[in-house]
């Protein structure tokens, strides 16, 4: 049983819900709230509709949507040369040195380059050069492997002074903590939380979260967010930044680090929102 569905039933259980493990990996369950029945799978929820949680999937997507309501850095994306003829109509980029040029003449380096609907920091590059950026894309784009995509991203560098992973729900925060990286080694994954000894830190500096909550609140003028996990960063010069949303969060650094009742509290408030 993956952590996620552990502390969702602990939360049922705690609120005294009836629920049911339908499945012998035990990460398909049932929890029954008033009656009706939700699904809980691996790390997806019933909290999120299918349309949005594609959306936060694709970080593309989530550019265009929410690149004129909150601070995102600048990216673009590029179809795989190599992409199944059915995708063919929308290549622009017929080659990857075309796609190489139409990096030089939008972005400065250093720049990220990373796949579209990538998670965990997996095939995600800092490139200082442009012999970088072509290998970065190439190695996304490699069809034989696990971590091909039939899209990548070009996308700003930010220079990161903080980072942040706040749980949205229902337009609320309710849970916020640190990616620290203090007195961390880089092992070869970008994302702050897979350094060797970092940390994950609950937040409960109310100054703090009143920050976060004041950069994300235009978006909820967008669309109302029932549910997610948004990477909130923090540069050298204390802008904030929205690197992505993550549609599935996980818990189980966050548990590693802090007292796990903190997540089964959580779920309880969300579990109690569908009576």
């Amino acid at each position: 049983m993956i952590t996620n569905i552990r502390l969702v039933l602990a939360a049922a259980k705690e609120l005294d819900l009836d629920f049911e493990i339908l499945h012998p990996n035990q990460n398909l369950v049932k929890v029954v709230v008033n009656e009706k029945p939700y699904y809980f799978t691996n790390y997806s929820t019933p909290f999120l509709s299918q349309s949005i949680s594609k959306i936060f999937k694709d970080k593309d997507y989530t550019y265009h949507l929410l690149k004129d309501t909150v601070n995102l850095p600048k990216t673009k994306a590029f179809l795989s040369p190599y992409c199944k003829e059915i995708y063919k109509e929308y290549l622009l980029y017929l080659d990857i040195d075309s796609m190489i040029g139409e990096i030089k003449a939008t972005f400065n380096l250093p720049l990220i380059i990373k796949k579209n609907a990538g998670s965990a920091g997996n095939n995600v590059f800092l490139c200082q050069d442009i012999n970088e950026v072509k290998l970065s894309l190439e190695q996304i784009f490699n069809v034989n492997s696990k971590e091909y995509d039939y899209v990548a991203l070009a996308q700003e560098y930010i220079d990161i002074a903080r980072e942040y992973r706040t749980i949205i729900f229902n337009n609320e925060l309710l849970l916020l903590y640190e990616k620290s990286k203090f007195e961390a080694k880089f092992i070869g994954n970008l994302s702050p939380l897979h350094w060797e000894g970092a940390k994950a830190i609950h937040i409960t500096d109310k100054k703090i979260i009143a920050s976060i909550e004041n950069f994300v609140r235009p978006i909820f003028q967008e669309f109302s967010v029932d549910y997610g996990g948004f990477d909130i960063a923090v540069d050298k010069n204390g802008k904030y930044w929205l690197i992505e949303i993550n549609s599935h969060p996980n818990f189980d650094i966050f548990i590693r680090d802090n007292n796990e009742t903190i997540i089964v509290e959580m779920f309880k408030k969300m579990l109690i929102s569908f009576s």
